[in-house]
């Protein structure tokens, strides 16, 4: 439960780490490109830390290298589910980012 609760976070952090520095930069890219950039950086901040979800789970695999690589690849993936999930709890709050009024007024 708790390498599931890394992976999901290291994902939400991945999110708004590449959606910082690619606003930062000022940079538009093609979907297929961005999505190709925050694999990549799954890949790297997992790398980085040396974390393995095969490893804490006691799954072998047959290199060393496979297991943070390919727990990159699912960090990397969870990216996708990040902004579908804010939105889903922005829709249930009340609060969407749409700046235009969904009410409807009540006449006194």
């Amino acid at each position: 439960m708790y390498n599931f609760a890394i992976v999901a976070l290291l994902g939400l952090a991945t999110y708004k780490t590449v959606d910082f520095v690619l606003s930062l930069l000022g940079a538009e890219f093609p979907a297929a490109v961005n999505n190709f950039i925050t694999l990549g950086a799954g890949v790297l901040a997992t790398e980085l830390l040396n974390y393995s979800v095969f490893a804490a789970w006691h799954i072998p695999v047959r290199d060393a290298w496979m297991g943070p690589f390919f727990t990159g690849l699912m960090v990397g993936a969870m990216t996708y589910v990040w902004p579908a999930a804010i939105s889903a709890v922005g829709n249930l709050t009340g609060r969407t980012s749409s700046s235009a009024e969904t009410r409807t007024p009540r006449a006194a």
